[in-house]
């Protein structure tokens, strides 16, 4: 559906007046934490410094860069050096898929660990109470995250250190990995006035996590188009209007992103639970708002620098089930 660019109240442009505070208090916060980030922040935005630091890094990184045994990989039908080169190329590649045993493994891990309502650490709850977490505290949630996955969930942990995953992020950003981090995260369908494109992130934008980056994506749950699937715009990681590299905001409207790539070049898709997919989330990129089926979603994220920003850590003492103060997380402590 198209966001009518003259209609003041779509969510589109109540978004971004929210967007535009949070992101100079993101911004300042992540300043403060890490100078290089705004550096970055600044500079990444431009294909020709992108491309000047993947160089440098490379040369710099030529006797760290190890061989992976790609036999002991959990993903064995996947062709490394193909997805490499539809990465340059598209940004985007389709059909990383888990086998069942590990996305049964995450659902397990699910079943019995508290995800956090809008991400709030107070609002702990298992996913199949949903219903009474968010009656308990009185709000609809648009999500629920969960945290310190890779040191809970051994799967996870065995992902973000699968030889396929960092044959192809070597490859594809021309130098040693960095795993920044992994999300584990679910979005429910809510109705509009209780949406928040923020929390769910149902707008097209762009990500600025370092000079190069590719994240991995996994559907944990079956996504049809009534469950928010991914939509993509493949090699726009290569081709921007000036205005948008430019611009502050990286959120766009789907009318501004259709007027420039034409509906044809974007892609939405679903798939089956444990359906992949590899990003470079430079790409224009968005979640389908769900509309009446929950939808889980595993990311795991290379690049070539942490800046600490894009993890799931949180001090387990800080996560608090809804209702009772003094219950944490089982796993968490």
């Amino acid at each position: 559906m198209v966001t009518n660019k003259k209609d003041p109240n779509s969510l589109f442009y109540r978004g971004v007046l929210i967007e535009l505070g949070s992101r100079l208090r993101s911004y300042s916060k992540k300043t403060i934490k890490n100078p290089l980030w705004l550096l970055m922040s600044i500079f990444a935005r431009f294909l020709t410094f992108r491309h000047l630091v993947k160089l440098v890094a490379k040369f710099f990184s030529k006797e760290e860069v190890k061989n992976f045994d790609l036999n002991s990989s959990i993903f064995q039908d996947v062709n490394v050096d193909e997805v490499a080169e539809s990465m340059k190329s598209n940004g985007l590649h389709l059909g990383i898929n888990l086998p069942k045993p590990a996305v049964q493994e995450i659902l397990d891990f699910c079943a019995k660990t508290n995800c956090y309502g809008d991400a709030e650490h107070q609002l702990g709850f298992i996913y199949t109470e949903k219903a009474q977490a968010e009656q308990k505290c009185g709000k609809t949630f648009n999500m629920a995250q969960y945290f310190n996955i890779n040191s809970l969930c051994p799967i996870i942990n065995k992902l973000a250190n699968d030889p396929v995953l960092l044959e192809i992020a070597t490859q594809y950003l021309g130098t040693k990995p960095v795993h920044t981090g992994s999300r584990l995260w679910w979005i429910f369908p809510v109705d509009e006035a209780s949406h928040n494109p923020n929390k769910t992130i149902s707008f097209f934008h762009y990500d600025l996590d370092d000079y190069s980056c590719i994240r991995f994506f996994f559907y944990l749950t079956d996504v049809d188009s009534s469950s928010g699937p991914h939509v993509c715009v493949p090699g726009s990681h290569t081709n921007k209007k000036l205005a948008h590299v430019l611009s502050l905001m990286k959120r766009r409207s789907d009318r501004e992103i259709v007027d420039y790539y034409g509906s044809e070049n974007i892609l939405t898709f679903g798939g089956e639970a444990g359906f992949g997919f590899a990003e470079d989330t430079f790409c224009f990129h968005k979640a389908t708002p769900p509309k009446s089926k929950d939808r889980l979603m595993l990311q795991i994220q290379f690049a070539i620098k942490d800046y600490g920003n894009h993890n799931d850590l949180a001090d387990p003492l800080s996560l608090q089930s809804i209702g009772d103060d003094n219950k944490r997380d089982h796993a968490s402590v």
